[in-house]
């Protein structure tokens, strides 16, 4: 019986579930944490975004932002999730992967994932269920694993 992972992530956590049988509860294995992801805007710069010049007129607008820093921190924290994940498929700890993941993090975390580790993957769901307990994370997910 091949075993079924869980992942539940959001930007700042990330929690892995496993499925011992095709459909049995879950067992939480690891806790991810990234702290940085809790950071206040402010917090996250540590000096004043550079300024550009119009090109017509005398106008200047700060260049790239706070926006741009989550979006970097989400890659950042999806690629060690997805390290994590690769690790464990090659030492064969589990054949199939479920993402649980708020919508902002389900595209960096797939394409962290390397194309073998990706092609273990067997249903993604867009939900932010970090916080949830395994029975309710259990619900949204197939009945057999």
């Amino acid at each position: 019986m091949a075993k079924a992972w869980v992942l539940v992530a959001n930007h700042t956590d990330a929690r892995m579930f496993e499925a011992e049988h095709r459909a049995s509860a879950l067992k939480e294995l690891e806790v991810l944490h990234y702290p940085e992801g809790r950071m206040r805007g402010q917090e996250l710069l540590s000096d004043s975004s550079g300024r550009v010049f119009d090109r017509n007129g005398h106008g200047s607008h700060a260049m790239g932002g706070i926006s741009d820093l989550r979006r970097e921190g989400a890659q950042t924290f999806a690629r060690e999730i997805a390290h994590a994940l690769e690790r464990a498929h090659e030492e064969g700890r589990y054949e199939h992967l479920y993402i649980v993941a708020e919508p902002k993090m389900v595209g960096p975390l797939r394409n962290a994932l390397s194309p073998t580790t990706r092609a273990a993957i067997q249903g993604e769901t867009g939900k932010n269920l970090v916080h949830s307990d395994p029975e309710a994370i259990r619900k949204q997910l197939p009945d057999f694993l």
